[in-house]
């Protein structure tokens, strides 16, 4: 059995004793163990992006792992330490839960000792992951990859010592590394974009050179300016991904579009598959790249309202002055602000969401276990992690750039984090790992 490790706000363990005290009468057997932990399992189902909320958490995923864990939950509302957010839809959409402002702080981590309740928790872990890999039939190779996953516990000190300032970021990372030492492995893939989510998706970037599958290091092989490069194929064949829609009048539109080839569109389209989009627009919005990535997003899938936020207009109108044709070509795909997600403006981001999924999982990964089956691939959205000690990173990122170029019609940037690519043989190879953990500690320090 692993040991298991419970998060906990500073300011919510400072109050823990009187919040004890309080509950204890509500609920016949009460045990500190069991309410450490429903305050653990809402610390760790947190969002990288703090701009998306609270993650969803089901109550009957709550009371499966912790005896009367609906009464402990109810009764840390009641005393409004965590607030309950959102609205539950059976069957399609649960509750949120967060800690109410003034408890918010950083995490800190203590151990569970209580042999009974971790038996019990990961029983659960196991039933929860035979539950959702018959929901997501089809992708067994992934998830047997993930069912291996570790990651080393230095992770932890590079938290501490590179997200200092930012409680937020500073949480989602302890939680994310926290759910996999925990062996608290999950997948699923979502009915909107049909993305594959897994606890790699939701893990910082600066977090992946610790992970490890079967005690291999990854690396990954990442789709360089992936939204926009996706978005060519609206200007060049828009019926083809039709049928990946929703909507029955947003596939017809797609089917009838037609793009005049001029002179913004051979720009835009040159720009991104070269990988300079946001390198170009860095310069005309005078921001970081950092900046100039948000805000391109912005204008991508942003309604089609002129934003009021004056930087962010400011872009648009620099961006609309360069790609005429494209923003309004794009804003034809977005539409307007009524009806479901599947027929306003959010289309279009969900649009080129589900052209990602169906070519990385149906098409690109299914190519690289029939052909190299015993090479380690595990999907990030727009990337495939692979394993470093394998001589298969170069034949990866083929098949993803043969894959990519026949569907979309031009080819892709791949950039590979933390392994250049190369001819090598075992020598070279075990040279080339060394320089990977160099980068490694250069980025780390």
């Amino acid at each position: 059995m692993r040991k298991s490790i419970q998060l906990i706000p500073e300011k919510v363990y400072s109050e823990l004793p009187t919040i004890s005290e309080l509950i204890k009468p509500t609920i016949k057997g009460f045990s500190e163990d069991n309410l450490r932990e429903i305050i653990s399992i809402v610390a760790c189902h947190v969002r990288k992006d703090e701009d998306d909320g609270p993650a969803p958490l089901s109550m009957t995923h709550i009371k499966r792992l912790v005896p009367q864990g609906d009464m402990y939950l109810t009764g840390l509302i009641d005393l409004e330490v965590i607030h309950r957010f959102g609205q539950y839809i059976p069957g399609e959409a649960c509750y949120q839960y967060d800690f109410a402002p003034e408890y918010k702080s950083r995490y800190i981590a203590f151990p569970l000792d209580n042999a009974k309740l971790i038996l019990r928790i990961e029983t659960v872990w196991e039933e929860l992951r035979k539950e959702a890999s018959k929901e997501i039939w089809g992708h067994s190779s992934q998830t047997r990859y993930l069912r291996q996953l570790t990651i080393e516990p230095e992770a932890l000190q590079f938290i501490e010592r590179n997200y200092i300032t930012d409680t937020h970021k500073f949480n989602c990372a302890e939680a994310s590394v926290t759910r996999i030492l925990n062996g608290d492995i999950f997948y699923k893939i979502d009915n909107t974009s049909k993305r594959f989510h897994s606890n790699v998706t939701n893990l910082d970037k600066n977090l992946r050179p610790y992970l490890r599958v079967n005690g291999e290091r990854l690396v990954n092989a990442d789709i360089k300016n992936s939204q926009p490069y996706l978005s060519t194929i609206i200007l060049t064949n828009p019926s083809k991904i039709s049928w990946l829609t929703e909507n029955t009048a947003f596939a017809m539109l797609l089917q009838n579009l037609k793009v005049s080839p001029n002179q913004d569109v051979k720009n835009y389209i040159s720009f991104v598959i070269s990988g300079q989009l946001y390198e170009y627009l860095m310069t005309e919005f005078n921001l970081s790249r950092y900046e100039t990535k948000r805000h391109v997003l912005r204008i991508l899938f942003a309604s089609n309202r002129m934003p009021k936020e004056e930087i962010n207009r400011r872009c648009r109108q620099i961006f609309i002055r360069n790609f005429p044709t494209v923003h309004r070509i794009f804003s034809k795909v977005r539409g307007h602000e009524r009806g479901d997600k599947f027929a306003n403006f959010k289309r279009f981001s969900i649009l080129l969401q589900r052209i990602e999924s169906y070519l990385m999982l149906h098409v690109i990964l299914k190519r690289i276990y029939k052909e190299l089956p015993k090479v380690i691939a595990i999907t990030i959205h727009d990337s495939v992690m692979t394993g470093i000690l394998t001589n298969d990173v170069e034949a990866v990122r083929n098949i993803m750039i043969e894959e990519l170029t026949s569907f979309v019609g031009f080819q892709p940037k791949i950039e590979i984090e933390g392994l250049r690519i190369e001819k090598r043989g075992k020598k070279s190879m075990n040279k080339s790992i060394k320089q990977y953990d160099a980068t490694n500690l250069v980025s780390l320090n």
